[in-house]
């Protein structure tokens, strides 16, 4: 079985009506990961980091405030292109924008981005899709749907990475593949496809 890197990233945020500076787009401030291996799916290895924000590093208060990052965690962060340093290419995470952020980071930073879109996995459309369901369902829900023994706090990197490691074993338990996701996923695309195609 292919191995699994459980992938969360805290952003930063831009909420406010007025102010938003030009060219304004969320930066990195923490990142979480948990590997997971073997047919037993032990874990193999975590990552644990703050990111320093670059362009924008006045903005990222209010995101730190809400995922509990003091300014003493930040002085310990590492700059942008070393969160690449251990080299995996295979993400796994809850929802698309773990990605996005990402895929951007990479291009204000002029660096390549290590992940092709097409090895990312979104557990939550997978989960969306295996249930059957019409709206993606939030972490939390869903972990608490699976009766998963979850740990740490909501909205910390680490502790969002490894609840999802949790809740991808008790899929994998109860019979969910990835080759099923990419199935259930090509199917569901062409069928929003052709709704566009006759305006539906």
């Amino acid at each position: 079985m292919k191995d699994f890197l459980l992938v969360d990233f805290e952003f930063t945020t831009y909420t406010k009506p007025v102010g938003r500076p030009r060219g304004f787009f969320s930066e990195i401030i923490e990142i979480g990961a948990v590997k997971l291996t073997g047919a037993e799916l032990n874990e193999d290895g975590k990552i644990q980091n703050f990111v320093k924000p670059h362009f924008y590093p006045k903005q990222a208060k209010d995101s730190m405030d809400f995922c509990m990052i003091t300014e003493k965690d930040m002085k310990k962060g590492i700059e942008y292109p070393e969160i690449y340093e251990a080299g995996q290419t295979y993400f796994v995470a809850w929802g698309t924008e773990d990605y996005k952020v990402l895929n951007t980071g990479c291009e204000r930073h002029k660096i390549e981005n290590p992940v092709q879109y097409e090895d990312y996995l979104d557990l939550a459309e997978a989960y969306k899709l295996w249930k059957g369901d019409e709206l993606t369902t939030g972490l939390k829900r869903a972990t608490e749907e699976q009766e998963v023994d979850t740990a740490g706090l909501w909205h910390t990197a680490y502790d969002d990475a490894a609840n999802t490691g949790k809740l991808l074993v008790r899929m994998l338990e109860k019979g969910w593949t990835p080759e099923l996701y990419f199935e259930q996923k090509a199917a569901y695309d062409a069928e929003k496809a052709e709704r566009r195609l006759h305006g539906r």
